[in-house]
């Protein structure tokens, strides 16, 4: 019995060296940009709708709060993309082209990042109904 304990524990130490000696994996960020673009969805259904209804309707559902904190939380993923894309480029086991792709696609977000941060200060500034429901309408979430 202790003889076949002493083996299962050599075994594991022995595959968990192993499999620490391989090199990582470069990141390859997916979930961050399924992320990204599923906020982009949300904001854009919601101008879509906000742009629909009248100002009762918009001050009634919350519509300038909900839109506020989507696109906080855009912001936030859009930092996690930057950052996961960030890494993956420093990988050494990422090539050139790869490299090149993730600070493209940095680049992208960066700017997809002051555009969205942009609209929701002035959205935060903007305090009457109409005017938030104006500004809101107004926003232009196309690449």
């Amino acid at each position: 019995m202790k003889a076949r304990i002493a083996i299962v524990i050599f075994l594991s130490l022995a595959s968990t060296d192993l499999l620490s000696q391989r090199p990582l994996p470069a990141p390859s960020c997916q979930d961050e940009e399924m992320m990204v673009g599923e906020y982009k969805k949300t904001v854009t259904e919601l101008v879509t709708t906000i742009k629909k209804e009248n100002l009762q309707e918009f001050d009634r559902a919350y519509h300038r709060k909900s839109c506020l904190i989507k696109l906080t939380l855009w912001v936030g993923t859009l930092d996690g993309a930057m950052n996961c894309l960030d890494k993956a480029a420093q990988d050494p086991a990422a090539t050139k082209s790869q490299v090149e792709s993730y600070k493209a696609k940095r680049d992208s977000y960066s700017k997809l990042k002051e555009k969205v941060a942009q609209y929701r200060d002035t959205l935060k500034a903007t305090e009457p109904s109409k005017g938030a429901k104006a500004l809101i309408e107004k926003f232009d979430l196309s690449d």
